[in-house]
């Protein structure tokens, strides 16, 4: 895509998701609590993007994105208490890229990416003989991983864009430290994360001077995602997961409706990663449904200011979730989020 533009540029962008995930507990649950709370907590984004034009047909680019974040906070006396109280995940990616465009119709584009995850957790822990007091375990880790990702741009007619987009697979080996709340021992923690490689598929189509249509599909492999393993120490603990791979479809909009303003629109579909017989309440997630509106304002010719916002449903996301404390059984009756967004782009 860094093909398409003209001149050397960049934009810095922005966002505040505003989380609101409520877990409601079922008549069949009986690991003894509350709902938890509001568990959504305000979290942060930023992306820096940089293009330097060194000729019409070559040109170099880096990028500074938070391709994953989130953070819950569960109050202490929840049902779900002994699974997670609180998760904290970001990651973030620097992507040096060069795009060459070989000929009028075709582009391509190669980059490598650099990924730096941080997982913290804590965890209640039963504490035999004392029913009505909780222990509690805090991890801390982090890493680094490499990652790589290649596109192609296809340019069939004058009003015709086609792309096609692969990131490859990321897998961190976590390292940290876990400590005890009420329980003495202090050891050395890992794990080890997924993040899945993916494929989106993407069609641009100028219908006239104004408007133009926007459509995606795409596939993420989570079906890596088999199990967690967190080893303490020499000590195992695995956490069967045993997800599925998700299929993503979406269709957009632009209109230009002065020279100055561009409007955007578009919704999205994403499939569920996991059932309610293996999913956890430290990834709420069931199939996810986004509706989004922006604008592009051009403060003049070098300049412009994006604003936008996002609402993405998360779903039910339905927990039948067994352990050694009993069952956790319920659904999120209200699990979405809100997303603001502002950027500026100017060419150099």
């Amino acid at each position: 895509g860094m093909e398409r533009l003209n001149h050397s540029q960049y934009l810095l962008g922005a966002q505040l998701i505003l989380p609101n995930i409520n877990f409601s507990k079922s008549t069949r649950n009986t690991i003894p609590g509350n709902n938890g709370g509001n568990a959504g907590s305000l979290t942060p984004g930023v992306g820096f993007y940089y293009v330097y034009s060194y000729s019409p047909q070559l040109k170099w680019g880096v990028s500074l994105t938070t391709p994953y974040a989130g953070l819950l906070n569960y109050n202490d006396g929840w049902v779900g208490r002994f699974t997670v109280q609180y998760l904290q995940l970001y990651a973030l990616d620097l992507n040096p890229a060069v795009a060459y465009q070989v000929n009028p119709w075709l582009a391509l584009g190669l980059g490598a990416s650099i990924e730096y995850a941080n997982l913290q957790q804590t965890v209640a822990l039963p504490i035999p003989g004392y029913p009505l007091i909780d222990g509690q375990v805090s991890l801390k880790t982090s890493s680094f991983a490499p990652g790589f990702n290649v596109g192609v741009v296809l340019t069939p007619t004058e009003t015709t864009k086609l792309g096609l987009t692969f990131r490859s697979r990321i897998t961190h080996d976590l390292k940290g430290d876990i400590t005890f709340l009420r329980l003495s021992v202090q050891p050395n923690v890992s794990t080890s994360m997924v993040m899945p490689q993916n494929m989106i598929a993407s069609l641009s189509q100028t219908i006239n001077k104004q408007f133009s249509l926007l459509g995606e599909a795409g596939w993420a492999a989570w079906s890596s995602m088999k199990n967690t393993v967190v080893d303490v120490d020499g000590f195992s603990s695995t956490t069967q997961l045993n997800w599925h791979d998700t299929y993503r479809l979406g269709l957009g909009g632009r209109y230009q409706a002065t020279d100055t303003l561009l409007l955007q629109m578009g919704a999205s579909f994403d499939s569920s990663p996991t059932t309610s017989s293996l999913r956890t309440p430290n990834l709420p997630m069931d199939r996810q449904i986004r509706i989004g509106a922006g604008l592009m304002y051009a403060l003049h010719s070098a300049a412009k200011l994006g604003f936008s916002y996002e609402y993405i449903n998360f779903g039910n996301a339905n927990i039948n979730m067994s352990s050694p404390q009993g069952m956790l059984v319920g659904s999120y009756a209200r699990n979405f989020a809100n997303v603001f967004q502002a950027s500026i782009n100017v060419d150099c």
